[in-house]
């Protein structure tokens, strides 16, 4: 079993400890899985039984040494959101069946810069509950992101090809208003963004 990150996360807005307008890490994470046998064969997509395959996401330090899933004071997850990740089969950019994992609704509560750890594990293993380590078949970092305070985010990521390919096949993926995304014109995007804000309270 190998995990590859086929979608890297850039950057997101801290969202500190309310629910008010959390926004997701983006673009949002998503894994890959690809299954080789012991002879050195690539196992078809189509021929896997994805039924029990889930990835686990947490949270590290840009370094990937140390794990940064908790907040010292007050006790509570740094990362929030859907931590977990069922497996999907779909069809990526190039018309190829592959196994991947989507975390679409990932957030950060404290500005800095991280990296996810993702974590495959088969929840038919009988070590799951009482080891979890032993159970992991395969494990992946994504690269460092930054996570931005409220006052300096230069808006989320714009929909990558991969993205739009899986929100094409049904997968839910957060679409965001295209003057709230990084690379558009500035000023009067940041109006718009600032109004939306004081909208949602």
């Amino acid at each position: 079993y190998e995990l590859i990150v086929a979608q890297q996360p850039v950057l997101g807005r801290r969202c500190g400890f309310g629910t008010k307008d959390r926004r997701p890490i983006s673009p949002p994470p998503i894994v890959e899985l690809l299954i080789t046998t012991s002879n050195g064969n690539r196992v078809n997509a189509e021929d896997v039984d994805i039924s029990f395959l889930i990835v686990l996401c947490d949270n590290w330090q840009a370094d990937g040494m140390t794990e940064a899933n908790v907040i010292a004071e007050p006790s509570k997850r740094n990362l929030v959101g859907s931590l977990v990740a069922s497996a999907i089969k779909l069809y990526n950019v190039q018309g190829q069946l592959g196994i991947y994992f989507i975390f679409s609704d990932i957030s950060v509560r404290l500005e800095g810069v991280y990296r996810l750890g993702f974590s495959l594990v088969d929840v038919r293993s009988p070590c799951i509950s009482s080891d979890q380590s032993s159970s992991i078949l395969a494990k992946i970092f994504t690269n460092a992101f930054t996570i931005y305070p409220a006052k300096s985010f230069p808006g989320v990521a714009g929909m990558t090809e991969l993205s739009q390919c899986f929100l094409k096949q049904g997968v839910k993926i957060p679409v965001r208003k295209e003057e709230d995304t990084v690379g558009n014109n500035g000023n009067s995007n940041k109006k718009k963004r600032l109004a939306n804000d004081t909208g949602t309270g």
